[in-house]
C-alpha cells in the first residue's frame, strides 16, 4: 500500500496522485476548460475540440496501446456528445474511465449520468466526497481493465476537486478489487484436445477476444503446431500476420469466399473471443451448420448468445492457449488443408476504375508501401473501412484502430489523435471517406496543435458510399440521402495550419502519398475514386454467408 500525503491539499491535488499511482500517463478532455491539472504534473493533457472527439481519442490511445483510456468531460456542455463515443468503446471492450463533473451540488440540478449511461457502459460510481472519489477512481480503473474490458463512468461535484481538505490515512487499496484468473479443468482441456485431434475439416475464426487477451504468440504457436486454417473478424485483423499462409481472411458480410466458404465447410470451428454478430454470421440457421463448435471467451454471457456452442470455455483466451499448447496433436489433414488454401485465390477483386480514377485498392497498398513498419492505421465506418480490412496487410496487433459494434463515423480522425499518443513520434495513417471525415473534421486543429505525424487519406466519391450501395443492389438504385458534398479538403487543410494534397489519377497519387509521408506532422490527401465503386463481397440481408455477392452482380442489373 501507498500512503498518500497527510497533508492539507485540495481534492484535485489527491486524484493527481491516484492517477500517478495508477500509472496513467495521459488524458483527454474538451478544450473549452483550461487543463485540469497543472503543468507541473507528469500527465500529457491532450485537449480535443468536441466532446464526442474527447472519448473516441481516448478510446483510439487505448486500443493502440492496452492501457486504460482517461477523459474528464463536464455536465456543464456537452456530455450528450460524449455518449456516442462512450458506446462506442464499450461494444468494442475498450477499456475506459471517463470522470464526469456536474457544475452543482444540488443532485437535483445534476444530470442523470447514471441513468444516461447505464446501458452503454460496464460499471458506474458517483462520488459526494474526496474520499468516495479517491476509492473509487482506483476501482474504476480495475474494474475497465479486468475480466472483459469495458467503460467506467464516474460523476462527482466539482466542489469535491477545489475545496482544500485535511486528507487523513487515505491509502491506495493494491488488492481492492483482486484480478483472480478464472481456473480452467485439466478435463476440459484434455476433451478440446481430444475434439481437436478427431476433427478433419477444423478452422479458428479469430475475434477481438484474442487481441485483447494478449494471445498473439500462444495463438501463433498453437496454428503453426496444428497447422489448422484461420479466420478473422474485423476485430480480429492483426492478431497474427494477415500474411501468414494459413489465413483465409476476413469472415462474415463482407468476407473472402475463401472465409466463409472454410467456415461453412467445417466439421469443427474453434471461436477465440468472438460475439457473432450478425455482420460475422448471417443467417445463424446458416452459419457454420455442419460444425461441432468450441468457443473460449472472457465473458460467460456470450455463450449461446446467438450461435450454439458444444465445448463452452470461461477464460482467458491467452491462459487456456497455453494450457491447449503443452498437450500433442494429431497431423493435420492435408486434403483439408490444400483445399482451403485453393480457395483464397478467389476473393473478389476490383474492376477497371471509370474515367481513370484511382482504385481504392491502389491507395490503400501504396500508404502501406510508404509507411513505417510500425505505422498504426485508424479508419472511419463505410466502405473505406472494409477496403483498408482487405488490403492493409496487417502484421501486428494493435495496428487497427476501428469502430466494429457501433459503427460510429467521425471516428477515425480523433482515434488516429489518441493512437498518436502510442509514443512521440508515432506514424498514424487516417484512412476515411468524405461522408465520415466531415463528422468530426474539426479535430484537424488538434492535430496542428499537438504537430501529430497524422497522415489522413479521404476517399472521395460524393456519397455516403455504403448506403448508397445498399440501395443500389437490394432497393433498385431508388437513392435517397446519399449524395453529399464537400469543400475543398487543401485550403482547409492548410486554413487549419497542415499540409493539403489532391490526386485524382493513379500517377499523381504515387507523387502525393510519397510527398505526405515525407513531411513530419499532420497531412490531409484528397483521392477522388470512382462514384459507384462497390465493396465486394457482401452478403445479401437475412442470406447465409456462402450466399456472398461478386461484382459480376452489377452486369446484371
Amino acid at each position: 500500500m501507498e500512503q498518500l500525503m497527510n497533508k492539507k491539499q485540495t481534492g484535485l491535488d489527491v486524484l493527481c496522485q491516484v492517477l500517478i499511482q495508477e500509472q496513467i500517463s495521459v488524458i483527454f478532455q474538451p478544450n473549452k476548460q483550461p487543463t485540469l491539472f497543472s503543468k507541473e504534473s507528469p500527465f500529457d493533457q491532450i485537449q480535443l475540440t468536441h466532446e464526442q472527439a474527447v472519448i473516441h481519442a481516448a478510446d483510439g490511445y487505448s486500443r493502440a496501446t492496452g492501457k486504460v483510456g482517461i477523459a474528464f468531460i463536464t455536465t456543464e456542455y456537452g456530455f450528450t456528445n460524449a455518449v456516442t463515443g462512450i458506446g462506442t468503446a464499450q461494444l468494442d471492450s475498450v477499456p475506459l474511465v471517463v470522470f464526469v463533473q456536474h457544475p452543482s451540488n444540488n443532485v437535483n440540478e445534476q444530470l442523470n449520468v447514471s441513468g444516461m449511461t447505464k446501458a452503454s457502459s460496464k460499471y458506474s460510481f458517483t462520488a459526494k466526497s474526496i474520499t468516495d472519489l479517491i476509492s473509487m477512481a482506483s476501482d474504476a480503473i480495475t474494474i475497465a481493465i479486468s475480466d472483459r474490458p469495458g467503460v467506467v463512468v464516474l460523476d462527482y461535484p466539482s466542489s469535491i476537486l477545489y475545496d482544500s481538505s485535511v486528507v487523513q490515512n487515505v491509502e491506495k487499496q493494491e488488492n481492492r478489487l483482486p484480478l483472480t484468473p478464472k481456473k480452467i479443468s485439466p478435463k476440459l482441456i484434455e476433451k478440446l484436445i481430444r475434439v481437436i485431434n478427431e476433427s478433419k475439416r477444423p478452422v479458428l475464426l479469430v475475434g477481438g477476444g484474442a487481441l485483447i487477451s494478449g494471445a498473439s504468440t500462444a495463438l501463433l504457436q498453437f496454428i503453426e503446431r496444428t497447422s489448422i486454417p484461420f479466420v478473422s473478424t474485423l476485430m480480429g485483423l492483426g492478431v497474427i500476420d494477415k500474411n501468414h499462409p494459413l489465413h483465409l481472411g476476413m469472415v462474415g458480410m463482407h468476407g473472402t469466399f475463401a472465409a466463409n466458404r472454410a467456415v461453412h465447410k467445417a466439421d469443427l470451428l474453434i471461436c477465440l473471443g468472438v460475439r457473432f454478430s450478425d455482420r460475422i454470421t448471417g443467417n445463424t440457421n446458416g452459419f457454420s451448420p455442419n460444425s461441432k463448435k468450441i468457443h473460449v471467451d472472457i465473458d460467460p454471457s456470450e455463450i449461446n448468445k446467438r450461435v450454439l456452442i458444444d465445448y463452452p470455455v470461461i477464460g482467458d483466451i491467452k491462459q487456456v492457449l497455453e494450457l491447449v499448447n503443452r498437450h500433442s496433436f494429431s497431423q493435420a489433414n492435408s486434403e483439408w488443408l490444400e483445399k482451403s488454401a485453393s480457395w483464397s485465390k478467389k476473393s473478389a477483386g476490383f474492376h477497371e476504375p471509370k474515367n481513370k480514377r484511382i482504385g481504392p485498392d491502389k491507395i490503400i497498398k501504396l500508404l502501406h508501401h510508404h509507411s513505417s513498419s510500425n505505422a498504426i492505421v485508424a479508419t472511419d465506418v463505410g466502405q473505406h473501412q472494409m477496403w483498408t480490412a482487405h488490403h492493409y496487410p496487417f502484421q501486428e496487433p494493435r495496428r487497427f484502430l476501428t469502430s466494429g459494434g457501433f459503427g460510429t463515423m467521425g471516428y477515425g480522425l480523433p482515434a488516429a489523435i489518441g493512437g498518436a499518443m502510442a509514443s512521440p513520434t508515432q506514424e498514424i495513417i487516417c484512412v476515411t471517406g468524405d461522408g465520415s471525415i466531415q463528422m468530426n473534421i474539426q479535430e484537424l486543429l488538434t492535430a496542428v496543435r499537438y504537430r501529430l505525424n497524422i497522415k489522413i487519406a479521404i476517399l472521395k466519391n460524393g456519397y455516403l458510399g455504403m448506403v448508397r450501395q445498399w440501395q443500389q443492389l437490394f432497393y433498385e438504385r431508388n437513392y435517397s440521402q446519399v449524395k453529399i458534398t464537400s469543400p475543398d479538403y487543401v485550403t482547409l487543410a492548410e486554413s487549419y495550419g497542415a499540409k493539403g494534397y489532391r490526386a485524382k489519377s493513379l500517377t499523381e497519387a504515387k507523387t502525393v502519398i510519397e510527398k505526405a509521408f515525407s513531411i513530419q506532422g499532420p497531412v490531409v490527401m484528397e483521392f477522388t475514386i470512382e462514384d459507384e465503386q462497390n465493396v465486394y463481397p457482401i452478403v445479401p440481408p437475412g442470406g447465409n454467408n456462402t450466399d456472398a455477392l461478386g461484382e459480376e452482380v452489377e452486369k446484371n442489373q
